[in-house]
């Protein structure tokens, strides 16, 4: 199963989509692309309602 995870599906115009082959990889890749694109911080990162944003925009395919 892949996990697949848009950026627009989040509320921004970015087009970056991240793939995984599970949720750990998916929320370490979105928290990387979050820092380094969006500027987003660790406290922000580590909030549990972003996660749980996050987690209800990841599709599984």
């Amino acid at each position: 199963m892949t996990y697949t995870l848009a950026c627009k599906d989040v509320g921004t115009t970015c087009p970056f989509v991240a793939k995984a082959e599970n949720m750990e990889e998916m929320m370490e890749i979105a928290a990387k692309h979050a820092k380094e694109e969006h500027g987003y911080t660790d406290e922000q990162l580590n909030d549990p309602e972003f996660e749980k944003e996050i987690k209800a925009a990841v599709k599984e395919e």
